[in-house]
């Protein structure tokens, strides 16, 4: 059908729309057309159609805006069920346009992704993009399109059976081939729609100026440039432990007491160290118990739970440093202190058991004997 006889149809077309015979439609004649919309939404599809702005539709407007490939007033849901609409209810004479079909190529080409395969999902979110759904096309109208589309035992389509579909949806939601042509061909500008969630700002997690500890030097703990594995080995490496500077006694009898506290292994727990600090007498104002503990992680490795003798020599020089004194008058203590026993009640005296000259019978023939 050439140009002119499509538009000598639409003009027959717009002549039965045109009741008062002035060649010009106004809004009342328009909302005639358009009762399937609410009043406030035929206003805004009357004003884009109505490009002069004079109140009326003339029959120039009224062909502009059917072919029309600007549709940038008719991108939300709302627009587009409108100009659908319109189309539907004038029954555009050419119900594909052939020039369409090449920009819905693209668009299809888009969709199939980087697999090269168009899947009944693919078609999903093309409809969903550009709102097609509505309450006479459902999602689950688009599976059965779809399956009638494609070739049986396959779950892809090329883009003669994406044209079936869209013919398909056309025909579901009794509007011209054209308009959902229009629909899908708008994509090729926008691309395709990104759902995403994004995430809530959360102040102490996207602000780095709150970041404190490791956190605020990028992860690193500390300032650690030296390659050391070991926590001991950093402190050492940072100079915080350094025995250079440090009155020492030789450490042998101080590891011969180490191993005595160790209680049968080579090395001390953190309950070990506690309780050796207490039955040495290490403990003062400035040296407590919770300084213990800190103390014991600060020289163990990270992961382990205790220490041996390296680390125990570095926790002595720790100990010093934090109650004022010499690291000889830590190992003194040390060398002094003895393992008490814990968790043991002592017996009270007895006289007829503990006091031997009150036995009598056998017991006394058998403690004389021994």
């Amino acid at each position: 059908m050439s140009n002119a006889e499509k538009k000598a149809q639409l003009k027959a077309k717009f002549k039965t729309m045109d009741k008062n015979g002035d060649g010009m439609l106004d809004f009342t004649e328009f909302l005639s057309l358009m009762n399937k919309l609410d009043v406030e939404t035929a206003k805004n599809l009357f004003k884009k159609v109505d490009t002069t702005g004079d109140g009326t539709i003339e029959f120039d407007e009224f062909v502009d805006y059917i072919y029309s490939t600007d549709h940038s007033g008719t991108r939300t849901t709302e627009g587009r069920h409108a100009r659908l609409t319109f189309l539907g209810a004038v029954g555009s004479a050419d119900e594909e346009d052939d020039g369409l079909w090449e920009k819905c190529r693209v668009v299809f080409q888009t969709y199939m992704g980087g697999d090269g395969k168009f899947e009944a999902r693919d078609l999903k979110k093309v409809c969903q993009d550009c709102c097609l759904f509505d309450r006479k096309f459902k999602q689950n109208d688009l599976d059965v399109i779809f399956s009638a589309a494609k070739q049986r035992g396959k779950n892809t389509i090329n883009f003669d059976a994406f044209k079936d579909c869209v013919r398909g949806v056309a025909k579901k939601k009794n509007v011209p081939v054209k308009s959902v042509q229009a629909a899908v061909a708008e994509r090729e500008a926008l691309g395709m729609q990104m759902d995403a969630t994004q995430a809530d700002a959360v102040r102490f997690h996207d602000d780095k100026s709150l970041y404190t500890g490791m956190h605020a030097r990028g992860g690193q703990h500390g300032n650690d440039v030296s390659g050391a594995t070991s926590r001991s080995e950093r402190l050492r490496a940072s100079g915080r432990l350094d025995h250079s500077e440090q009155e020492e006694l030789p450490w042998g009898p101080t590891q011969e007491a180490f191993l005595v506290f160790c209680k049968g292994d080579e090395y001390l727990d953190s309950r070990e160290f506690t309780q050796m600090c207490d039955d040495c007498g290490l403990y003062n104002r400035k040296f407590t118990r919770a300084d213990a503990d800190v103390t014991f992680n600060k020289v163990k490795n990270k992961g382990e739970r205790k220490i041996d003798f390296e680390q125990f020599k570095d926790a002595c020089i720790a100990v010093a440093g934090k109650r004022g004194s010499s690291v000889a008058d830590v190992q003194k203590k040390v060398h002094e202190g003895q393992p008490t026993k814990r968790g043991v009640t002592e017996a009270d005296f007895v006289r007829f058991h503990d006091d031997k000259t009150t036995y009598t019978g056998m017991h006394v023939e058998v403690h004389n004997a021994a």
